[in-house]
């Protein structure tokens, strides 16, 4: 009966173990190679997909979980907007005063809490003012995404009774 005992512990300990070993491992080895046209591809042994960092220009794109703590390119800053929302919590009415302008149509979207589409317009925003009228919306938060030529601004907004 103790030998038994032992193996079932022996074998059940193992596979206790073993699960949590699996869980915690993401890989063992890897490799580094750059292609002729200067990409860089970095791989590790048992990865599911291929990944990477590209750089072209401003832009990094990077690709898997194996991300590098460092990168040789300058990190990208994002382009700044100032966007002053106004009232919140709105009525029926919600003004967007940019810092500076945007030429062209501004593309005004806005989501309920759910990621739903609930409204849609483009519009220009002459004196570098927003204005959307006519929201006829419940008590609640929303949530607005803007973008322009090189404009991109995105915020939540209160909706009053």
């Amino acid at each position: 009966m103790s030998v038994m005992r032992f193996l079932f512990l022996f074998f059940f300990t193992g596979i206790a173990f073993g699960q949590q070993l699996h869980r915690q491992m993401l890989s063992a080895q890897g490799k580094v190679a750059t292609t002729s046209k200067g990409i860089v591809v970095s791989q590790t042994f048992a990865q599911q997909s291929t990944i990477g960092t590209s750089v072209n220009g401003k832009m990094i794109v990077s690709q898997g979980f194996q991300q590098s703590k460092s990168s040789s390119a300058a990190p990208i800053k994002p382009i700044e907007n100032k966007t002053t929302v106004f009232p919140n919590p709105i009525t029926d009415q919600v003004n967007f005063k940019m810092d500076h302008p945007v030429p062209g149509k501004i593309s005004f979207s806005l989501f309920d809490i759910h990621g739903r589409l609930l409204e849609h317009q483009e519009k220009e925003a002459p004196n570098q003012v927003l204005t959307i009228n006519n929201l006829m919306l419940a008590a609640g938060e929303y949530f607005v995404k803007l973008e322009g030529t090189n404009y991109s601004f995105g915020t939540a907004i209160l909706k009053s009774k």
